[in-house]
């Protein structure tokens, strides 16, 4: 698949994940928009923190190729603004094919290229998606998507201070390494994101211990 055809296609995926979370978010009345996530946080931060993201990112892009400011009024509802965001980064994130490859976007510590943005996004919402202590799970998300969840958490474990060295490998057929000599761990991709984000180690496999981790950004 060449970079057009990829960017499409991760631009439906967002589409798809976008559009969950959104049906979520409209039928939790304004009292359990304050009920605590995973994270310890109330569902109205959690929502605001992506949506500030994928402004940031939207604007970032705008940036590189002078387009015009995404509109964003954090004085209206956050579900009006969660819909305006997807609306503001896609426009942005359609225009990133005419972008040079190897074009870097310094975004809240990582360094991404324009084929990473785009993932890194689905990332962000699947992460925060999984966050809010709904009916909704990991396992419903498109596969793909999973594993862009997966590897928006190991870019922040790669520049995260006191992370431990891991070798880990998905039973999809993924791998990553981090550090020198990293305690070998193994298992699906949910279950690494729900270890990762959460420290839930469902049935991920080692030969020891797993072992302590720093908090993650959960949604950058």
């Amino acid at each position: 698949m060449n970079r057009i055809e990829a960017l499409y296609s991760d631009l439906s995926r967002l589409g798809r994940e976008t559009e969950m979370m959104d049906t979520v978010i409209t039928m939790l009345a304004d009292d359990l928009l304050e009920t605590t996530t995973a994270e310890g946080h109330s569902r109205q931060v959690v929502i605001s923190r992506v949506v500030d993201g994928g402004f940031e990112l939207a604007e970032l892009i705008g940036a590189k190729l002078n387009l015009p400011a995404s509109d964003d009024d954090k004085a209206d509802d956050v579900r009006a603004r969660y819909r305006r965001c997807h609306l503001a980064f896609t426009a942005a994130a359609a225009q990133l094919a005419k972008l040079p490859e190897d074009t870097v976007f310094d975004y809240r510590g990582l360094q991404l290229t324009p084929g990473d943005i785009v993932p890194q996004r689905i990332g962000e919402i699947v992460i925060a998606h999984d966050s809010l202590g709904t009916a909704w799970t990991i396992e419903e998300a498109d596969p793909d998507s999973a594993l862009d969840a997966l590897e928006t958490l190991i870019r922040r474990l790669k520049i995260a201070e006191a992370a431990p060295a891991l070798v880990v490998d998905s039973t999809e057929g993924d791998h990553w390494e981090i550090g020198d000599n990293g305690q070998a761990i193994s298992g699906d991709r949910e279950d690494l994101v729900q270890w990762l984000a959460w420290g839930y180690p469902g049935e991920l496999e080692s030969d020891r211990e797993l072992p302590t981790l720093p908090t993650l950004p959960r949604w950058t």
